[in-house]
């Protein structure tokens, strides 16, 4: 029982014949004449019975899923197979269409499509249901609209040795369906020599958009076929049968004989069939027939393609009756002592073909040959990292995996820092790292590691060779591992917080949590984000960037510690409100045995009665670009530094109570330059000093007080206090 393919007349011209009754319907058309040699029926039922074709070979196309171009109804059927089909939800043996070769399917939207194959009293029905949407979307003109509208309208495309599918680089395709490498387009070809004919489907993309459609893989003209005339048949090689009539007959130097019955002959030598007229006469003439050794069918593999050859005597001959591929369309009647099969760049073959061998155009019986042709590239190598996803806390392990039997290859590129508070430039970055030397990649995990106090990206390269040398396609897998990095955003979702710019952290809880873990960190703030009530401490080394829009908000009993760590902050603004509270903690800010930094930020509090804005003890404080303000009904003041080493550039500070003061210092030094400084307040100072060293430079003092002026001067030093420097400083209400 061999697979036939219905065939689409030279190029496919689309047509079908509407069967108002299973009755009515013609048959078939005959098989290929080679199908009429008697016996061959049952041989081929025997060899092909444990072949019968699955759901996937019975319909070639069309196939579940979303297109973008209408689809064909192409089938692969049995011998003596009747097929029909409807599309409007009807019964097809009812009313439908009987299959005559591949035909499109002239439908957008959704399509149901109902189908029967008939095989004397069995009955086999499928159904497929697919999408169409239609669409062109390339640019009037362009290589890609053409395509696009070739393959909508033709959809079966025929492929030869004289005649290349040409797909448009800019689009993607891939041969056949289910889990298959894609490819760049290119032109489809197949050599002048090929024999192998098959329907492949293929589908283009441009990544959004699928283009699904047949190729016709044609063996080309082959040639003639004739037979000879004898009085005899001869079935799988060894049974021979006289079918003469009136004749008589002898094999070598045998006795003649006018039997009928089959006999049994050995084909591994040679044969003479000798015959005359059944009315023997002297003289008669004596015709003869030599029938050969049995050949052998030997296979050979060049560049990829598979030729076959018998081997024996050369009035030998053979035909395809079929290829064993699937889609096989069965269409080469030709005669051969020699015949390649080959396909086009993307396609893989492995199947067992059947061939009729003849000898002076006499069957003599068929011979089986299984062949690959491997021109499909393995698929793409697959990255199997430690952790999921383009970002990483610590070192990762990278497992690489490939179609079994390739040998994969991987290039790694150095470590390269990235800068960025977003990693928005990553990408770019990740562009501009092209692949180095390859090595064979041996299956032990790759180690990459993170860098020392700073994010660190990495892009590894893979690609898969298989055992006939094709090669797939590059994977690129790239990561940043980044320990030191996090990010704070208090309209992140908390599901699957870690901390990346993908997934930030949306409360300082879990800010402290990484930063009192004891390395270096670093945060990018976005957003308000609101302190706990209580203390918060801060007990390792830390940084904070505020984005656009930081706010790092206390509520009036919270209050921050920073001890024995350095803290740097940037572009915040760091506040603490009242609001209906009629309590508060006077403290804000506390650092001791510290450092802190801060630049271009804003530190403001207001508190219930009295309050320090910024309280240090044996720490180093410093304010760039920065302001602070504080108020409260008693006693306010902006910095109170106890055995520190405190300095403020080009920034301002502005103490707002019935008891004022900028800056209260003791011990330690004090430097203040081209900054402005302010109290409002019924009795205030700018700056007051016990035992502290001082440089003023270039400042403006402002006082602003309730009552007349008390001659209150703006700065206090005692008696063990030494201005270093003091110029160019201005007051104003003193």
């Amino acid at each position: 029982m061999r697979r036939i393919f219905l065939s689409a007349a030279e190029h496919f011209p689309s047509r079908a014949r509407f069967v108002p009754q299973l009755a009515h319907a013609r048959s078939l058309r005959d098989w290929l004449g080679l199908c009429s040699i008697a016996g061959r029926h049952f041989l081929l039922t025997l060899i092909f019975f444990s072949l019968l074709p699955a759901f996937s070979e019975r319909i070639i196309s069309p196939v579940g899923g979303v297109f973008a171009n209408r689809q064909s109804l192409v089938l692969s059927l049995e011998e003596g197979e009747e097929a029909f089909y409807s599309y409007t939800n009807t019964n097809p043996l009812n009313s439908g269409f009987a299959y005559d070769g591949p035909v499109l399917i002239d439908i957008d939207g959704d399509v149901e499509l109902r189908l029967v194959i008939v095989s004397g009293s069995v009955q086999e029905s499928y159904t497929v249901r697919y999408s169409v949407s239609e669409s062109n979307p390339f640019a009037e003109g362009s290589f890609e609209k053409k395509f696009i509208d070739t393959v909508s309208l033709e959809n079966v495309l025929l492929c030869t040795g004289a005649n290349i599918i040409n797909i448009p680089r800019s689009l993607e395709f891939f041969l056949g369906d289910g889990d298959k490498p894609r490819l760049s387009g290119t032109g489809l070809s197949v050599s002048q020599d090929n024999r192998l004919s098959r329907y492949i489907p293929c589908t283009v993309t441009d990544g959004q958009r699928n283009w699904r459609f047949i190729i016709f893989l044609s063996g080309g003209e082959a040639g003639s076929f004739s037979k000879s005339e004898v009085p005899f048949q001869i079935s799988d090689w060894t049974t021979f049968t006289f079918t003469g009539k009136n004749l008589i007959w002898c094999i070598d130097n045998g006795i003649w004989s006018a039997s009928t019955d089959s006999v049994e002959i050995d084909r591994s030598r040679t044969h003479v069939v000798y015959w005359q007229d059944v009315a023997y006469k002297k003289g008669n003439p004596i015709q003869s027939f030599v029938l050969p050794q049995k050949p052998t069918l030997q296979t050979e593999y060049a560049e990829k393609a598979v030729s076959f050859t018998l081997s024996g005597d050369l009035r030998y001959r053979f035909s395809v009756l079929s290829n064993g591929a699937e889609g096989d369309s069965h269409s080469d009647s030709g005669m051969y002592t020699t015949l390649t099969f080959d396909t086009f760049e993307g396609d893989y073959v492995k199947a067992r073909a059947l061939f009729a061998v003849y000898c002076e155009g006499v069957y003599q019986g068929n011979l089986l040959s299984d062949y690959e042709i491997d021109r499909q590239p393995p698929l793409p190598p697959r990255f199997l990292p430690s952790e999921p996803g383009e970002f990483a806390r610590h070192d990762l392990s990278l497992k690489v995996e490939a179609e079994a039997g390739s040998n994969i290859f991987l290039s790694v590129s150095e470590p390269f820092a990235v800068n960025s508070n977003s990693y928005a430039d990553v990408s770019s970055e990740f562009d501009s790292v092209q692949p180095g030397d390859y090595f064979a990649y041996k299956g032990q995990p790759l180690e990459l590691r993170s860098g020392i106090e700073k994010a660190v990206a990495y892009k590894v390269f893979a690609y898969a060779e298989d055992k006939a040398g094709n090669v797939s396609s590059v994977s690129r897998y790239q990561v940043v591992i980044d320990e030191y990095n996090y990010f704070l955003d208090s309209a992140a979702s908390p599901e699957g917080a870690d901390g990346s710019h993908a997934h930030p952290y949306n409360s300082f809880s879990q800010a402290l949590e990484v930063i009192n873990q004891g390395k270096f960190v670093h945060f990018f703030v976005a957003g308000t984000i609101v302190l706990p009530d209580g203390l918060s401490v801060i007990s390792s080394n830390c940084s904070f960037t505020g984005l656009s829009d930081a706010r790092i908000l206390l509520q009036p009993n919270s209050c921050i510690l920073l001890r024995d760590a350095s803290l740097e902050m940037q572009n915040c603004v760091i506040q603490k409100e009242l609001g209906e509270a009629k309590k508060s903690d006077p403290r804000f800010f506390i650092i001791e045995k510290s450092a802190a930094i801060f630049e271009d930020c804003e530190l403001s509090a207001v508190f219930a009665s009295s309050g320090t804005l910024l309280s240090s003890e044996a720490s180093i404080v410093s304010f760039k670009n920065s302001g602070l303000t504080v108020q409260g009904p008693s006693y306010a003041c902006a910095v109170s530094g106890v055995n520190s080493k405190i300095s403020l550039f080009k920034s301002h500070a502005a103490s707002i109570s019935d008891t004022a003061v900028d800056f209260s210092v003791k011990g330690g030094s004090f430097t203040l330059s081209e900054s402005d400084c302010k109290v409002i307040a019924h009795l205030g100072r700018i700056v007051e000093s016990s035992g502290s060293n001082l440089r003023l430079l270039k400042n403006t003092y402002t006082g602003d007080f309730d009552g007349t002026n008390k001659n209150i001067k703006p700065v206090w030093l005692d008696e063990k206090s030494l201005v270093l420097e003091n110029k160019e400083n201005i007051e104003k209400g003193f």
